[in-house]
């Protein structure tokens, strides 16, 4: 199994992963109220999930570089175990290699992990001539957009409209930054005007007005 932190082999900084906890579904926020003369409680269920700690259980190769790997494991970044999905986390421990043996170079890597997961890699898929787009996921995608038009254009997505005036030429939407840039990657956001669309669980519904001649969507589902 290949396990990678900020896109890189553990096994390529020496890193031998010897054991990983089960992952289970994140648990949802919920919060509970207590009233006075009330039996029991009520709950507000707040629609997000909580984020969960996860610990690698790993150990050095004689020629692992412990600078390299002090300098290495820190910070925030994306984690994936089974190279399938990957998660954005931040490692929250003090990694004590300062008691690591000469012999058997143990430690332990602590991760505070985002309880949503995203595909590795990207689906892309032309929405040209279509009217609904069937997705998996598990929270709001927010996909970039591909668009070679001409003229005023308007797209639909999930019963949002926005608006391309006066084009002539492709377009991306990076709809998670909220910006637009042309193909020559100068920022067009005066061309636009609506809010930028997003993609969610079950069937979203898109139509389009105007002369478009390639519409496409790139986008990674998501995961519990």
């Amino acid at each position: 199994m290949t396990y990678k932190w900020k896109n890189r082999n553990l096994r390529d900084l020496g890193i031998i992963v010897e054991k990983i906890p089960e992952i289970t579904k994140a648990k949802k926020k919920i919060e509970t109220i207590q009233i006075e003369g009330r039996n029991g409680f009520i709950t507000i269920d707040t629609g997000v999930y909580e984020p969960f700690n996860l610990t690698l259980e790993c150990h050095c190769t004689d020629e692992a570089d412990l600078n390299e790997i002090k300098s290495f494991l820190d910070g925030y970044g994306t984690l994936s175990l089974d190279e399938t999905k990957v998660y954005t986390a931040v490692i929250n421990n003090s990694i004590p290699f300062e008691t690591i043996l000469p012999i058997f170079k143990k430690f332990k890597i602590n991760f505070l992990v985002n309880p949503i997961a995203e595909d590795v890699n990207e689906t892309t898929e032309s929405l040209l001539n279509i009217e609904t787009l069937s997705i998996l996921t598990y929270a709001t995608i927010y996909p970039n957009l591909e668009i070679t038009c001409s003229g005023d254009v308007s797209i639909t997505i999930n019963h949002k409209t926005f608006y391309l005036y006066n084009t002539n030429g492709t377009y991306i939407l990076d709809c998670k930054n909220k910006v637009i840039f042309d193909e020559n990657n100068l920022n067009a956001s005066n061309l636009m005007l609506g809010d930028f669309p997003t993609f969610e669980n079950g069937e979203n519904t898109i139509s389009t007005t105007g002369t478009i001649t390639n519409f496409t969507a790139s986008y990674r589902k998501s995961y519990l």
